[in-house]
């Protein structure tokens, strides 16, 4: 057995027994104890570095003086007892070169003065050549070649030579040249060495100011810039380095400077994209597109189509599938524990693969056994089923030429638990390690999101790069094949207290969401450069060169690698001769060069040390990048967060609450300010020219996906938009206060957060919000825990972040206008999969959903409780899908809600199925009624682009040319009463949007015309079939739509203009609908949904057309006037 895997054994015995002797540990007594020498700094940064360590039996030697351990110490610090067994072990058996220092300045009194040695002659301050090291310690000077660097191979430090004409540069860690490098050996012949005091500077020598300090800390700025361009080191693997960049497909969502395309992407940076993300479909276990509007339609942006295109240039392109998200719950267990369901997945990603012209795939399940962390969540079997399934796709893709590869986790508990190391060596091309996010706001304390090495302020051993690295390593992983990631973003937190702004310091949850990436406790580093050049943050590099940067500013703290830490991390990778480095993510460095240093400084950086990208002379410390661009700071002066304010002389210019600092914008040309958008310049009270008038344009918000009650998925994203018209908006006006009488009848209206995302004209906010259209609002969505089963947050940035929109507070404040408001859980999208089955069918699962509920609905001052659940047995309209016992299941959970709603007076309801079969199979409809305080029957969606036919969206009654004559409103409300639904209680769902058709042949366009797939998306809504109604009558209004009205009055209308053809309700047939509800006498009516009526009157006519005419019949609202007319 070597020594290596002796070692190994000690330290799993030692972690699992502790370590001898400190089991039962005394009061620490006092000692007189012989002078000890002065101890140096850590041994990456130390200007006066000691001798090195040296192992004597149990203690270890430091110079002169030999240390034993103190059999009465007592640690004070609770992390410090907690990891104290592991500590030990590592500073006396595992690389005690390495580790005692680190060890000695966790628990300073461990360890005594045991004898006075003798200095060893042959004891300096640089070890030799075949002296022990740790893979992937930092790169060092050859104390006996100016030109000489030394990298640590297999546990042995090894000479390295840099290019001629240039001497390494122990400060920045690069070849550099002579003028720009301090060194004492005159050439490299010479027998003059460096004196054993003088250590090598391998990272900056700016103090860290104490946790309470708030004495700014100004980084070092002398970074070498010499006038040409010297070669990285030399190294075997630098021509065969990967650099492997994730591309997102959200970022083309985001708002202006920060959407991000494939035209962005910068060929000679990646040797391989790997495209995120494909998802996997919980019920059938196979590979699924995940935004099929921006991924593969080609109505939309067209994404696969456009990154795989980059093949030509030499690119390999692969597609991710999984992700953070969709890792959640059991689904991916699932499939690898099942033979059949595996082969069934490879023979779909083959097909896949084949259809979207990938080059293969990449793995990103987070976790096998440790689902999303969880170690607790996952059986033991998925470790070696994970194996097995790697396995067979290598067998399916090497007849193919594909590569397969996989992102796995940095911790040692998840590789221990879920990864067979050997095995999955064997048969992926790469292992792309995530050696980021070792730290963040759920830590409740600042650290830093991906350390280099071990810290002395550190409390688990195992939490850094390095020791993360060579742990796969030496679990059996080709070290060829690992891959380094570096994370081109921050983990941010809010401080408890200002003042304790250091590493550790007690934090009470995530910092302040940034401007364009909009996730609270994350900013992108073009985020973080630009706020550090605008003033005011503190930066502190890290004296013991282990972490790259942090930066705080008042009760704001963010930690990131910065380029020069970048650069130890790249020459890491090659000295270790591992595969090189992945990035997450190509949408979240400099792309822009906003910053005033290069587009793209992080990953150049990486090209420059890995492939021998040209230097660049532009010196990109992040605390000396000038101001370029706007934003453009106003004033020191605090403002609160998210609130605007116009400029003082320019109408076309306005000031925006960024990070408490006033930020200038500009509206797109045309344009002038509004208060809170940009507008039309004589809807304004600016006075200005303007020769064009355009709309208010704005690029995308960063938003995901998000559930659609309307049984298909908002996407958030706008683009540019130029209609051929001029017609002025008029400008919205505050609400006036009007009393309705109480008729009886519910006008309920669904409010959706991620309308807060869309930009321009179709943002829509609490404030839009006419509260004498609602008698109920019901907030869209929370969603359920597919582990826990029990509600959650479903964004928490937007709904309950005090840094964010904060909506839940706002719109539960409506309260106090008479309105209520429920919270609804579900929706189309987190309906997907089994978990509502799992719920409803395990009793106990259910009693700890009621209470999770009843804390929830508290907590956040809501009036009830809306159950969309999409559906019960036939799960997302699949009758196939879900076991029948959901029927009465669903029955039993919502008794038990009633019994626990009902003391505390709270409402209980249903958005529930209008189609005969899903109400059959899943709704004891009589049993459910009692419970209810209304049902409200989502009377929409009868057709759609799934049908490849037009139809209408929602039919009134049946019509002749459909032959399904349940698919009207008038069918399914009768026989919901039918059934034994209290009329009372039933409520009739109206949509405030229309479902659009592509024609295959335009001249063959009116009902039941065959369709080629969804019509083009929307101009802010962004989703390919679906049109809000302000999207519709604007189109109307700008002409060449033929509207065709329904000559047996059975439906609305629909319209066509070429191939684009959309079906909706207008006024009249709003009002012939809210008049049969009055008819029947039912409970009301509800609309899908408040952002998606005309709420800006964009077509000229009045705010709000058709939820007015609702409340004009049910609730005697005033009629509009006359002249108001759509047609």
């Amino acid at each position: 057995m070597t020594a290596t895997s002796l070692r190994l054994l000690a330290l799993f015995a030692t972690l699992l027994v502790g370590f001898p002797g400190v089991e039962n540990l005394a009061v620490k007594r006092q000692a007189v104890q012989p002078e000890a020498p002065k101890s140096g700094s850590f041994y990456r940064g130390a200007v006066e570095s000691p001798p090195p360590a040296v192992q004597t039996g149990r203690g270890f030697q430091r110079g002169a003086v030999e240390y034993r351990p103190n059999p009465d110490f007592r640690p004070i610090n609770p992390f410090a007892l907690r990891n104290l067994n592991s500590a030990v072990f590592l500073s006396q058996f595992y690389y005690p070169s390495l580790y005692a220092d680190h060890f000695r300045k966790l628990y300073p009194d461990y360890y005594t003065p045991f004898a006075v040695l003798p200095v060893p002659i042959s004891n300096s301050i640089i070890q030799k050549d075949g002296s022990e090291c740790l893979n992937g310690q930092a790169l060092r000077p050859n104390p006996d070649d100016c030109a000489g660097y030394q990298s640590c191979v297999h546990g042995l430090w090894e000479n390295q030579k840099c290019p001629d004409g240039l001497h390494w540069n122990a400060e920045y860690s690069i070849c550099d040249w002579p003028s720009n490098v301090r060194c004492a050996i005159e050439d490299t012949s010479s027998a003059t060495q460096a004196p054993a005091t003088q250590a090598p500077q391998l990272s900056t020598t700016t103090p860290r100011p104490p946790a309470s300090s708030t004495t700014p800390v100004a980084p070092s700025t002398t970074s070498p810039s010499p006038t040409a361009s010297p070669s990285a080191p030399p190294s075997s693997t630098s021509s065969e380095a990967k650099v492997i960049c994730y591309y997102t497909n959200w970022s083309w969502y985001r708002q202006g400077e920060a959407k991000y395309s494939p035209d962005n992407i910068d060929l000679k940076l990646c040797t391989h994209i790997l495209y995120g993300f494909a998802t996997l479909d919980p019920n059938k276990s196979i590979m699924q597109v995940f935004d099929s509007w921006s991924d593969t339609d080609e109505y939309g942006p067209s994404l696969y189509a456009k990154v795989t295109a980059l093949k030509k240039h030499g690119i390999k392109v692969l597609i991710a599938l999984g992700g953070w998200n969709d890792s959640a719950g059991g689904k991916y267990s699932v499939m690898v524990n099942n033979p059949a369901a595996r082969r069934r997945f490879i023979e779909n990603a083959v097909i896949f693969i084949e259809n979207y012209g990938f080059d293969g795939l990449d793995l990103d399940w987070e976790y096998p056994k440790c689902w999303q962390v969880d170690c607790n969540a996952g059986p033991a079997s998925d470790k070696p089923a994970f194996a097995a399934f790697v396995k067979e796709l290598r067998e399916a893709f090497n007849p193919k030429g594909w590569l397969l590869t996989a992102a796995v986790s940095p911790s040692k508990a998840v590789i221990d638990a879920g990864y067979d190391i050997p095995s999955l060596s064997r048969d992926l091309d790469w292992i792309g390690v995530m050696t980021y996010d070792y730290h963040g706001h759920w830590d409740k304390r600042t650290g830093h999101v991906a350390p280099l090495g071990f810290h002395s302020e550190a409390d688990v051993a195992y939490f850094n790069t390095e020791y993360t690295l060579n742990y796969w390593i030496r679990g059996g992983a080709d070290a060829a094949k690992i891959i380094m990631g570096i994370p081109l973003y921050g983990q941010s937190f809010t401080l408890e207290n200002p003042s304790n702004n250091g590493l550790n310091a007690p934090a009470k949850g995530t910092g302040q969401a940034g401007e364009f990436t909009r996730q609270a406790g994350f900013l992108a580093y073009y985020e973080i450069c630009k706020m550090i050049g605008n003033g005011g943050w503190n930066v502190v590099q890290d004296e013991e060169g282990a972490l790259g940067p942090y930066a705080y500013r008042g009760d704001q703290w963010v930690s990131f690698d910065d380029v020069n830490m970048v650069r130890k991390k790249s020459e890491i990778a090659k000295a270790m001769k591992i595969g090189g480095a992945m990035i997450w993510a190509l949408d979240l460095d400099d792309f822009r060069n906003k910053c005033g240093c290069e587009t793209y400084p992080l990953l150049k950086t990486i090209n420059r040390v890995l492939r021998n990208y040209p230097e660049s002379s532009a010196k990109c410390d992040v605390k000396s990048v000038p101001e370029v661009t706007r934003p453009t700071a106003l004033s020191k002066s605090t403002c609160q967060e998210n609130s605007y304010k116009s400029h003082e002389s320019d109408c076309a210019s306005y000031y925006h609450c960024v990070f408490g600092q006033w930020s200038g914008y500009t509206c797109p040309n045309g344009l002038f300010w509004n208060k809170e958008y940009c507008d039309w310049p004589y809807n304004t009270e600016c006075k200005g020219s303007s020769e064009t008038y355009l709309p208010a344009v704005a690029a995308p918000t960063a938003a995901p996906a998000k559930p659609d009650s309307t049984g298909t998925t908002e996407s958030g994203a706008y683009v540019e938009w130029k209609p051929t018209t001029t017609t002025a908006k008029p400008t919205p006006s505050p609400f006036p206060e009007v009393a309705l009488p109480d008729t009886g009848f519910k006008v309920i209206c669904y409010f959706t957060n991620w309308a807060g995302y869309r930009t321009g004209e179709g943002k829509y906010k609490p404030e839009d919000i006419d509260p004498a259209m609602c008698t109920h609002i019901i907030y869209g969505f929370a969603t359920l825990s597919p582990s826990e089963l029990t509600m959650r947050v479903f964004d928490s940035w937007a709904d309950t972040d005090e840094y964010g929109p904060n909506l839940y507070a706002k719109v539960t404040a409506l309260k106090k206008k008479g309105i209520k408001v429920l919270i609804a859980l579900g929706g189309w999208n987190d309906s997907l999969g089994s978990k509502y089955s799992q719920l409803v069918n395990n009793p106990s699962a259910r009693k700890r959903f009621v209470d999770n509920a009843v804390a929830f609905v508290e907590k956040y001052g809501f009036d009830g409780l809306d159950l969309d659940w999409e559906y019960p047995k036939c799960w997302q309209v699949d009758c196939k899908a879900g076991p029948d016992s959901d029927k009465p299941a669903f029955t039993a959970w919502v008794r038990e809600l009633s019994e626990a709603f009902k003391p505390r007076g709270w409402l209980l309801s249903s958005a529930v199925s209008p189609s005969k079969t899903v109400i059959d199979l899943g709704y004891e409809v009589a049993e459910l009624s009692p419970y209810f305080d209304w049902i409200g029957v989502m009377t929409y969606d009868y057709f759609g682009n799934w049908d490849k036919n037009t139809g209408h969206v929602a039919p009134l009654y049946a019509h002749s040319q459909v032959e399904n004559k349940f698919f009207n409103t008038n069918f399914t409300l009768n026989y919901w009463i039918e059934l034994g639904a209290d009329p009372s209680k039933i409520i009739m769902g109206m949509p405030m949007y229309g479902q659009s058709f592509t024609l295959e042949d335009p001249a063959s366009n009116g009902s039941n015309a065959k369709a080629k797939g969804p019509g083009e998306a929307g101009e802010f809504t962004r989703q390919g079939g679906f049109l809000a109604f302000y999207e519709i009558c604007h189109r109307m209004k700008q002409g060449g739509w033929t509207v065709v009205q329904d000559s047996e009055e059975a439906m609305g209308p629909y319209a066509y203009k070429g191939n684009q053809w959309t079906s909706f309700d207008d006024v009249a047939i709003i009002r012939r609908k809210s008049e049969l509800v009055k008819s029947m006498k039912i409970g009301g009516a509800m609309i899908w949904a408040l952002d998606l009526d005309d709420f800006r009157n964009r077509c000229g006519c009045e705010r709000y057309p058709l939820l007015r005419t609702i409340n004009r019949v049910l609730r005697n609202y005033p009629e509009a006037d006359p002249n108001c007319n759509y047609a």
